[in-house]
């Protein structure tokens, strides 16, 4: 397609030279002669804007046709096939005639392939520049992820680039009236990555491996270790995208030794806890305060000056804290607690009696039973069985009020010994209650 183009603004070259020389000052003529420069330079978006400026001043003729078919073929290195049919149309409307109108009859009938045949294209990554061929030609379409455009049949190298990630190239096939699908993987370009580590001599490790910066490392995240003896050791993450550089800055705070008892004492600088590690603890610059404390003992507070001499340490020894000392206690037994008790003896006093009770009206009811079977039935000693029922009665209720004493005993004994603790600061009254219901009526107080 870039030879028919190029043959197009050849033949079209010659009849406008003779046209520009016999008019030297015409502006359509200088317009067509720079954009020609310009499209042989590689430079197509600034030939089609000389193309459409000498289009303006060229309204008919033999320069509207001219300056048409060298926009169709600038536009066809364009990838802009919709644009260069529309140019050639145009051509062949204006009246174009001979060699030159067959071949843009030509040249028109090829790009109508382009109606059925497309190249599709998906980045992994995206987005992305693609390019067919070379750079030169432009950019052919962006893959965000994907792209879709009308294309010539034909063998086509296929470019993909994307700031940040390695230059992606392949090639396919493109079949008439079909659409050629390409996946292109774009991947990282890697990092440059820079540790400074102070103080000197501290040893890197990138990913738990010797590193020595700088250095290139993989796209993603890498664990960084420096230490040094006598230095609390520093762990970070760190992220390389795109090829950008990363520079770390890492300071190793030096280890202050110390000795602490208990060994057990827990340590806080300036109210954090720190650790231990290798016999010291890390502790910045400037003036801190380093706070010891254990069970049992009493804190031990240090104040770590801003200047410390050569050898400076931490010597820190708890002492025990005062035993507490507890006032004169109330008895086990409080004054509740034997109220509780007695409570307790009257419950099992009337629980025995309302037993007995019940037993002796079950023995007058049988009694009753014995002298007079049958209610219904005339009995010689009906007197005296009445007698012994109503007695079978009375001694019921003396069971079931005994039984109501012995269960309300029992729950005034159960609070009372449970409130009953010494200093306990709750109060309880038990009142015994005699009546149609008795028992014991308990009340709280806190």
């Amino acid at each position: 397609m870039r030879a028919l183009g190029l043959t197009a603004i050849v033949c079209v070259s010659v009849s406008y030279t003779t046209l520009a020389l016999a008019a030297p000052k015409l502006d359509a003529a200088g317009a067509y002669t720079s954009a020609v420069q310009l499209n042989q330079q590689g430079d197509y978006e600034h030939a089609i804007a000389m193309i459409d400026r000498g289009l303006a001043l060229a309204p008919k003729g033999a320069a509207l046709l001219n300056l048409l078919l060298l926009k169709g073929a600038v536009l066809v290195d364009l990838w802009d096939y919709a644009g260069a049919k529309a140019a050639y149309q145009a051509y062949l409307d204006a009246g174009a005639k001979g060699a030159n109108r067959r071949l843009a009859e030509q040249i028109l009938a090829t790009l109508h392939d382009t109606d059925t045949t497309y190249l599709d294209i998906q980045i992994a990554n995206g987005p992305a520049a693609i390019y067919l061929n070379s750079k030169t030609k432009g950019v052919f379409c962006t893959a965000a992820p994907g792209c879709n455009k009308p294309i010539l049949p034909g063998e086509y190298k296929v470019i993909a680039e994307r700031p940040g990630f390695e230059r992606w190239t392949g090639r396919t096939t493109v079949v008439k009236g079909q659409t050629a699908k390409l996946t292109a993987p774009l991947v990282e370009k890697p990092s440059l990555l820079t540790v400074r580590a102070e103080p000197a001599g501290a040893q890197v490790l990138v990913d738990d491996k010797p590193f020595a910066a700088p250095a290139a490392v993989a796209a993603g995240a890498h664990q960084v270790a420096v230490s040094l003896a006598g230095h609390a050791g520093a762990r970070l993450e760190i992220a390389a995208h795109e090829g950008k550089p990363v520079e770390l800055a890492v300071a190793l705070v030096p280890l202050v030794p110390v000795r602490v008892k208990p060994a057990v004492a827990e340590l806080q600088l300036d109210g954090k806890p720190i650790a231990i590690e290798d016999g010291g603890v890390a502790i910045p610059a400037g003036s801190h305060a380093v706070i010891a404390r254990a069970p049992g003992f009493r804190d031990v507070r240090v104040e770590v000056p801003a200047e410390r001499p050569a050898g400076y340490a931490l010597a820190i020894e708890l002492t025990a804290a005062d035993p507490v000392v507890s006032g004169p206690g109330e008895p086990r037994f409080t004054g509740r607690r034997k109220v509780a008790l007695a409570v307790g003896g009257v419950g099992v006093v009337a629980l025995a009696g309302g037993i007995v009770f019940g037993i002796q009206s079950q023995h007058l009811a049988d009694d009753a039973l014995a002298v007079c079977p049958s209610p219904s039935t005339p009995c010689a000693g009906a007197a005296h069985a009445n007698d012994l029922s109503q007695s079978s009665r009375s001694h019921a209720l003396r069971a079931d009020i005994a039984y109501g004493v012995a269960a309300g005993a029992a729950i005034g004994a159960a609070v009372l010994g449970l409130t009953g603790a010494p200093e306990s600061p709750s109060r309880v009254a038990v009142t015994p209650r005699i009546g149609p219901v008795a028992g014991l009526d308990v009340s709280f107080g806190f």
